[in-house]
């Protein structure tokens, strides 16, 4: 496994890392040391919860060893009394590192990453009780009605008690290196199945004694949650993954809602615990609940409907607003208070109890209404400030009520406090006194605005190119439509008849073009519902409609509105995909829905993305207007040198940011390739592509003619299928849709293609670029190169924009390093890669070029081979030549070690007419390759072998070959081979080879 030191911190990696993977772990490594936060754009497929998780374990080891072994102080084993002694993070004061993703499915991938790392630090991956219970009751419950069954039978002894509780403390003393090895969700349930213990209250005693926890964002941003987790914040490390969403989750966890539905079920349960204390205290003489507590609340409630019902709202659309801290002053109107909140939250908790053993003994799983109550009144009185109100707004609104029941077409009124700064969520952190907050995403562009919408500061940031080459992504602007009209989705066009038709007779075009998957995103779904429905009707009995044009080359799926019928339509796309009788399949979908954020169309399942036009929100949107609002008003007083976020640009970043998801669909490893067709003649304007990803911009081609669109696109498709990336199957979908997921770890994706390659060719490769390091790797025996800052790679590239050829003084220069595609592929023959000093990254190496190297990975293995595949007869190339594909070279690691042994692909090869050799005897070939092979190093080998290619191939001059080929062998050991190779070269370079000789001996 490579060792990289950066920043000198030694970080193992489970292969050769690219470039831009270097670039990533030297950002993450430097705010980890210089305890600052972190911004970091990666794009999906560049392997970045990796290069995260490695650099970050590495950080954190060189400090000291991770944890290891838990033991217990057994006692009361009743809920809270367990106690866990020995945390060597605790004791040591070591860093806690806690890793957060949007989802459960998203984390148990990470942990797959983790597991392929040498890095075991002991873990856990938190989850709630409807994940974690195994108990044959409560895991049938949900939300708060699970809770609190879970809670009374952990307190209870006899017969109605939770006995997986009971055996959580005996379970980890006799298990003290549990979490040492990876363990996900799974692996716990299926522990408490087999063995006992509650998984859920594993995971809780487990986290308090780990080096790394795992666990969905809401532990983290929800307050309630965040109370619960027994961690060490100070100088903990907090680490927020696919965190593109991040300001409005943070933002909607510090708002609320109160529809007038909600209020009038908590009325309702307010007078059933009215009811339920009076009986049990007439039958039982249970006197433990006061039906005076719970007619308080009911009261309360009345009131602040009555309240909400008596707010006049002028105009339907405007609804009535006030600012934030006015909230008070409607609260304080019920005498609802800062000290009488505490009091009314007791009180709905005791309700809840009460209802959920009612529930229980009527065997219903009702949800319980008032716990929202209890949930509003915390987020309002906050710490018992107020100061955090004047980022909010308060907004009454009407609505038509749309549900059954009697209820349809009465006006509804709906209480909205609505958080205006999501930075609010992320402040206890600061005061925690965390060390580094690291938040990254494969789309976090334009950053700019997320940075102040956070109201953190962001020292460290980085927008990483992609690891694929520039013949695997075609992106243009298309301005008009095949009849010359001008593509612009604004109000102002896209409800006329002309441009939903022009738009239509491009996507036909588009479907014929692209093969396999194509995924069309419209900017809401309304454009999405008049565009289709325009495309299917005819204008004339003998006319076909735009829509059976479009299903003659493609089978269509649209995206539905409704979210329980999602899982259907991915079923069905998957299905018309399939179907071998047309080219594939479209899917119509919409900016900010499901298909944009939460898939992965990988290889054919997304060949090209089109994107209609920008997703504005729509601006007379309650809480869209006042938001905007509310960021004009913020910037005015500050002035211009603080940069404050105005409500025009945040409006127009929103847009742009849900574009970058949808586009990011495309392209998701290293392997793929596929089109992003920008249908809006806005996307040419500059500001519009700067806040376009940052390893898309330098790809975008404008285009004033379609007819240059399709002439483009087609010859993209072609020569990439002959030419570029294997084309590989996608793969079956995962439990949350994921499409065609090629594992994110390139380790396995390189072990998925090489399958691919190594099966027979059905097109050869062509060799239609190669590829340049901006600086050297001294892999010599002994010597260890010294590269310096790395420069971040979206300013200053590791390898060059196009890419291209490696210069090198000699072979043992580039011995260690072959770019493919920009990755670097190092010799075994070193053990560490110093990326900490000397010479500086970006350096050009002097002069002679080795051979380029093909666009797919290949590999090279010792073993039997033929130096005929170069230097046999002319008369067996001759006859050969038409059956033979080039092959190349690269390293292969065993079990994560560099392995000592290469091997050799076995296959012919075609030799220029003017390289037949003056010697064909086959035996003596054989024989002197075998030599070569004793007195060259494995990586001084793979490079002989590349000269061999070069000239083969004309790559090189002849001259250049020579020499280097000179150079390799010079030396007293070396000099017999020297002299014999003068047998293998054409004769009419002797006398030049000759010259090398006499300079060598």
């Amino acid at each position: 496994m490579p060792t990289y030191k950066i920043r000198g911190i030694d970080v193992d990696f489970p292969f050769e890392a690219y470039d831009s993977q270097i670039v990533y772990m030297d950002k993450v490594i430097q705010s980890l040391q210089e305890k600052c936060n972190a911004l970091l754009e990666s794009p999906t497929g560049t392997g970045k919860t990796l290069c995260l998780l490695c650099a970050t374990l590495a950080w954190r080891k060189s400090l000291g060893s991770f944890t290891t072994g838990v033991s217990l102080q057994t006692g009361d084993k009743s809920e809270d009394k367990n106690e866990i002694s020995l945390s060597q993070s605790e004791l040591s004061g070591f860093s806690t590192i806690v890793y957060a993703s949007r989802t459960h499915s998203q984390i148990r991938q990470v942990i797959q990453e983790l597991k392929r790392t040498s890095y075991r630090p002991k873990m856990v991956v938190l989850g709630s009780r409807e994940q974690l219970c195994i108990h044959d009751e409560v895991k049938l419950l949900q939300g708060k009605t699970q809770s609190n069954a879970c809670r009374v039978l952990c307190r209870r002894r006899g017969k109605r008690h939770c006995s997986h509780f009971q055996q959580v403390t005996d379970y980890l003393k006799n298990n003290p290196h549990l979490g040492e090895e990876p363990v996900d969700i799974e692996d716990l349930v299926n522990i408490g199945r087999r063995f006992g213990p509650c998984p859920y209250y594993l995971s809780k005693e487990l986290h308090k004694v780990v080096d790394i926890v795992f666990a969905p964002y809401n532990y983290l941003i929800d307050r309630g949650y965040r109370k619960s987790l027994q961690v060490s914040w100070s100088n903990s490390i907090l680490i927020f993954d696919e965190a593109h969403n991040l300001e409005g989750i943070c933002a909607d966890a510090a708002s609320f809602d109160l529809p007038s539905w909600l209020l009038t079920a908590c009325i309702s349960e307010s007078e059933k615990c009215i009811d339920l204390s009076i009986e049990r205290r007439d039958k039982s003489n249970d006197k433990s609940q006061n039906p005076d507590d719970f007619a308080i609340l009911r009261a309360l409630l009345l009131k602040l409907e009555k309240r909400i019902a008596e707010v006049p709202i002028e105009s339907k659309e405007l609804g009535y607003t006030k600012p934030g801290p006015y909230i008070y002053e409607m609260l304080a109107d019920l005498n609802i208070t800062h000290k009488t909140a505490s009091k009314l939250v007791n009180i709905i908790a005791v309700a809840s109890t009460l209802l959920e053993e009612h529930n229980q003994q009527k065997s219903t799983g009702t949800v319980c209404r008032l716990d929202r109550i209890s949930e509003i009144l915390e987020i309002v009185f906050r710490d018992g400030r107020t100061a955090h109100a004047k980022y909010y707004r308060v907004h009454v609104r009407e609505v038509e009520a749309r549900g059954g029941n009697g209820s349809k077409g009465k006006v509804l009124r709906t209480l909205s406090w609505w958080c205006f700064n999501p930075g609010i969520a992320m402040e206890d952190f600061s005061r925690y006194g965390v060390r580094s907050i690291i938040l990254t995403s494969g789309t976090l562009s334009p950053m700019e605005s997320f940075a102040k919408e956070l109201k953190l500061d962001f020292p460290i940031r980085l927008e990483n190119p992609h690891v694929i080459t520039p013949n695997q992504i075609w992106a243009g602007v298309v301005s008009v439509g095949p009849s010359g009209r001008t593509f612009n989705s604004s109000y102002r066009t896209r409800d006329s008849i002309e441009y939903r038709q022009e738009l239509g007779n491009a996507i036909v075009n588009l479907a014929r073009i692209v093969p396999d998957g194509l995924l069309v995103f419209f900017p809401s779904y309304y454009l999405l519902d008049q565009c289709t429905g325009c495309w299917k009707s005819v204008s004339n009995e003998n006319s076909t409609s735009i829509w059976d044009r479009i299903c003659k080359h493609k089978k269509p799926v649209i995206e539905p509105r409704d979210s329980s019928a999602f899982p259907m339509s991915i079923k069905d796309y998957m299905t018309k995909l399939n179907d071998t009788s047309v080219s594939g399949a479209v899917f119509f979908a919409v900016c900010r829905g499901k298909v944009s954020e939460g898939l992965d169309f990988a290889d054919h399942a997304g060949r090209a993305v089109v994107i209609t036009g920008l997703p504005f929100a729509t601006s007379n949107d309650p809480k869209v207007r006042l938001k905007r609002e509310y960021l004009d008003q913020q910037s005015r007083p500050q002035g211009e040198l603080l940069k404050i976020l105005t409500g025009d640009e945040w409006y127009n970043q929103q847009a742009s940011r849900a574009v970058n998801q949808a586009v990011g669909r495309v392209i998701r490893h290293r392997y793929d390739y596929g089109a992003i067709i920008f249908c809006d003649e806005r996307f040419s304007q500059p500001h519009r592509q700067s806040q376009v990803s940052r390893w898309i911009q330098p790809h975008i081609k404008c285009f004033s003619r379609f007819g240059e669109v399709v002439f483009t696109l087609s010859r993209f498709f072609r020569d990439v299928g002959t030419q570029g990336p294997t084309k590989v199957s996608l793969l079956e979908a995962e439990s949350e849709g994921n499409l065609g997921k090629v594992p994110s770890s390139e380790l396995q994706m390189d072990k998925f293609y090489m399958e691919k390659l190594l099966s027979p060719p059905t097109a050869p490769m062509v060799q239609n670029f190669s590829l340049k390091a901006s600086s050297l790797l001294d892999t010599k025996k002994g010597c260890i190169s010294h590269l310096g800052e790395i420069v971040p790679a979206n300013r200053s590239s590791l390898s060059s924009e196009n890419g291209k050829t490696v210069h090198c003084e000699s072979s043992r220069d580039i011995s260690g390093k072959v770019l493919l595609g920009g990755k670097t592929l190092l010799s075994q023959k070193r053990d560490m890669v110093d990326l900490t000093d000397c010479c500086q990254l970006g350096e050009k190496s002097k002069d002679t070029p080795i051979p380029p190297c093909s666009a797919k990975k290949r590999r090279f293995v010792t073993g039997e081979y033929d130096l005929k595949q170069y230097f046999g007869n002319s008369n067996e190339h001759s006859s050969s030549g038409s059956q033979n594909a080039q092959r190349g070279v690269d390293l292969q690691h065993k079990d994560g070690v560099a392995s000592n042994s290469l091997e050799l692909i076995r296959q012919k090869s075609i030799l220029p007419a003017d390289s037949a050799p003056s010697v064909g005897d086959e035996t003596q070939g054989s024989a002197f390759l075998a030599q070569v092979r004793d007195k060259l190093s494995a990586a001084e080998y793979i490079d002989f072998v590349g000269y061999m290619k070069a000239l083969k191939t004309k790559a090189m001059k002849i001259s250049e070959v020579l020499q280097c080929i000179s150079r390799m062998f010079s030396g007293p050991e070396r000099l017999p081979l020297l002299k014999r190779f003068k047998d293998y070269i054409p004769a009419k370079y002797h006398s030049l080879y000759e010259h090398y000789v006499e300079e060598k001996s």
